[in-house]
C-alpha cells in the first residue's frame, strides 16, 4: 500500500541511514497508544500514524511535522482503523476503568455505554478493505528504510 506520513527530519536522516524508526511512547497519549497496539494486536510502544494516497484524509499533518515520506508498506504491515472511530475511542477513554480499556466506569455510565464502547474497539479491532473506510488512518508499527519511495520537506 502507498501511504503517507509526516515525520521529523530526524526521522528521514535515520531511514537514509538505512535504520528502521520506531516511534518512542507518547509521554501524554501513553495510555491510548497501547490500547490501541491491544487492540489492533501490533507490537510497539508507540503507534505510527499515516493516510493511504488518493484516500479521503482528515488532515494533511503538515501542521505537527517538517517532512512528508511516501511510502511503499507490504500490506501485512498495515493497519486500518475509521479515524473518526479512532477519534471517538479517545475522547471516551477517559470514562473506562483504568486497567481496562474494555469496560466503561460505573461512575461514567451516564456519559458513555458500555454498548458503544463495544461498538467502537469492534470496529477499531476489524480490519477491512481500504474501500470500505469512509477516512482511513494508517497505523504502522514501525517504518523499514526500504519503503521509503520519496519525500518532501516542508515548504
Amino acid at each position: 500500500m502507498i501511504v503517507e506520513t509526516y515525520q521529523s527530519m530526524l526521522v528521514l536522516r535515520k531511514l537514509k541511514a538505512g535504520e528502521v524508526y520506531r516511534a518512542l511512547p507518547s509521554i501524554s497519549l501513553d495510555r491510548a497508544y497501547r490500547c490501541l497496539a491491544d487492540m489492533l494486536g501490533i507490537h510497539c510502544e508507540c503507534p505510527i500514524f499515516g493516510v493511504l494516497r488518493f484516500h479521503r484524509k482528515c488532515s494533511d499533518g503538515k501542521g505537527a511535522s517538517s517532512v512528508k515520506l511516501t511510502l511503499k508498506v507490504p500490506n501485512d504491515h498495515v493497519w486500518l482503523t475509521e479515524y473518526s472511530d479512532w477519534a471517538e475511542f479517545l475522547f471516551n477513554l477517559k470514562y473506562t476503568k483504568p486497567y481496562d480499556y474494555t469496560r466503561v466506569d460505573p461512575a461514567f455510565m451516564e456519559e458513555c455505554s458500555q454498548r458503544k464502547l463495544n461498538g467502537l474497539i469492534h470496529s477499531i479491532k476489524r480490519q477491512k478493505h481500504p474501500i470500505q473506510y469512509r477516512v482511513p488512518q494508517v497505523i504502522l508499527e514501525e517504518i523499514r528504510p526500504e519503503w521509503l519511495v520519496k519525500y518532501q520537506a516542508k515548504k
